[in-house]
């Protein structure tokens, strides 16, 4: 008998501990992962605060912002003042990388040409170069891209702009805007799955949305080819 009672009390014992580390295990998880799963929801609250603040809408699969003008190379022009614009990328050029990691801007005062290099965006063991579809000097640069290059990914059409320009001319007010930026843009869709199934050989998932196949995954022939046919003014 006494020896069942011990048996019994070791195996209490046993269980008791395990129980407490099994707990304490659960505490710690809950520690770290409690504020971990807040914070994501916060980032996820502001996003969307954020895109309903800018409109921001979506066609074929891509993202677009109203009240902004878009040009051939998939950048953005919107109004910043009376004598200035404020140039940033869109959702489809943001595909070419799948992060961004550095930013280079030019300096203020730097005088621009139509197609001259405006902002170059590393990311991913790969770089693009952005190219201004509006002629005139800079006035100013984004220096919260530069000292946190992500925003391009996070905030592309709010704070991820990239510079301000003071445009020589008006040439980027018939840029296609509002609904003829949306039907624009999901042409530019088609048009970039079309590419990578005809010359990439990749095929866009069902219902539509747009691929953006990991840049390694095409090649660097593939990639600059994709790359030289979206960013071309």
């Amino acid at each position: 008998m006494s020896t069942t009672l011990e048996i019994l009390k070791e195996v209490g014992i046993f269980v008791g501990g395990m129980m407490a580390r099994a707990g304490i295990a659960l505490a710690m998880i809950a520690v770290v992962a409690v504020p971990a799963l807040a914070l994501a929801l916060v980032v996820r609250t502001f996003r969307r605060l954020n895109e309903k603040r800018l409109g921001l809408r979506t066609v074929a699969g891509v993202r677009y912002r109203p009240g902004v003008a878009y040009a051939p190379g998939h950048t953005w022009v919107g109004a910043r003042s009376a004598r200035a614009v404020e140039l940033g990328i869109d959702d489809i050029a943001q595909r070419l990388l799948p992060s961004v990691t550095a930013v280079e801007v030019p300096r203020a005062g730097t005088k621009l040409e139509r197609g001259d290099v405006v902002a170059t965006l590393f990311g991913g063991g790969r770089e693009i170069k952005v190219r201004t579809p509006v002629p005139g000097i800079v006035m100013g640069v984004n220096a919260s891209v530069v000292r946190d290059p992500s925003l391009v990914k996070r905030d592309a059409y709010g704070r991820g702009w990239l510079v301000a320009v003071t445009p020589s001319d008006n040439s980027w007010t018939v840029l296609p805007k509002d609904d003829a930026a949306e039907g624009w843009m999901k042409k530019e869709a088609g048009r970039w799955s079309r590419f990578l199934e005809g010359e990439l050989g990749f095929t866009a998932a069902d219902g539509g949305e747009l691929l953006a196949p990991a840049p390694w995954l095409m090649g660097e022939d593939g990639w600059r080819k994709l790359a030289a046919a979206f960013l071309t003014v």
